[in-house]
């Protein structure tokens, strides 16, 4: 029972026709259940990989691992007979260490930003990642204190903000850019009416995260890594109301996976 036919992940996983991804695992006696489980585990042990190559300085083109991602393919690469949530806990893949195809160097290039000998990454997931490119940001951006508005300028740079942010996610929705990208962007957008921009922007993302949280569609270290990047995009906005948005995220965020 596969619900993510049409997805295909930075490392290249994807299904097909026959019920078998690209890593090899054939989904057809998956019971939904299985299906989730089996989902959660591959996006969490991707997400290790992303940040061991954000750590080398790789943010975009990652290798694609096919049917090496899970190693061993007997019994159906350990996920087999119903038995995720088992297959999950004693698979030898989920107790080590990623190791990537080829060895990068870790280097400063253009998707890395370096800050006292440390790597700053362009894209995250964790909380402890986010503050440090919010961090680098404030460092290379300097202070800031937004203008104040007066009431009525500040009420209607609100009430511009709400089309805006409905818009902005429904344009950037199907696009295949970063999910940070897009918080980024949003929150830069609104920003950029005033103060009562920002505020709404700010209202609104507070809210997402919190459904999110709700729902458990997100942990709460995931959500506040969303967070960072909607106070960046505020941010850069607000100091910057007429300039280009992806222009000013791109310098800390990467647009494509």
């Amino acid at each position: 029972m596969d619900i993510w036919k049409k997805y295909k992940s930075p490392f290249g996983y994807e299904t097909g026709d026959n019920g078998i991804d690209s890593y090899g695992v054939d989904h057809s006696g998956f019971t939904l259940r299985d299906e989730i489980e089996y989902q959660t585990a591959r996006d969490n042990r991707e997400s290790q990989m992303m940040q061991m190559y954000n750590q080398q300085g790789i943010t975009d083109n990652y290798p694609q691992y096919t049917t090496n991602f899970w190693g061993d393919a007997d019994n159906n690469y350990g996920f087999g007979s119903s038995n995720i949530t088992d297959a999950i806990s004693a698979h030898p893949a989920m107790n080590t260490t990623p190791v990537p195809i080829t060895q990068t160097p870790q280097v400063q290039t253009q998707a890395t930003l370096s800050s006292t000998n440390n790597v700053v990454p362009r894209y995250w997931e964790s909380a402890a990642d986010g503050k440090r490119v919010y961090d680098y940001m404030l460092q290379q951006e300097g202070n800031f204190t937004p203008k104040i508005q007066r009431p009525e300028f500040y009420r209607q740079s609100a009430l511009n903000a709400i089309p805006n942010l409905i818009q902005n996610y429904y344009n950037l929705k199907p696009l295949k850019v970063t999910d940070k990208y897009k918080h980024a962007y949003m929150n830069c957008s609104a920003a950029q009416y005033g103060q009562g921009g920002a505020d709404m922007a700010m209202l609104a993302s507070n809210l997402r995260e919190w459904n999110d949280i709700r729902t458990g569609s997100n942990t709460l270290d995931s959500s506040e890594g969303d967070q960072y990047a909607n106070k960046i995009g505020r941010f850069l906005g607000s100091k910057y109301p007429e300039e280009d948005c992806d222009e000013l995220i791109q310098r800390y965020i990467n647009r494509r996976y």
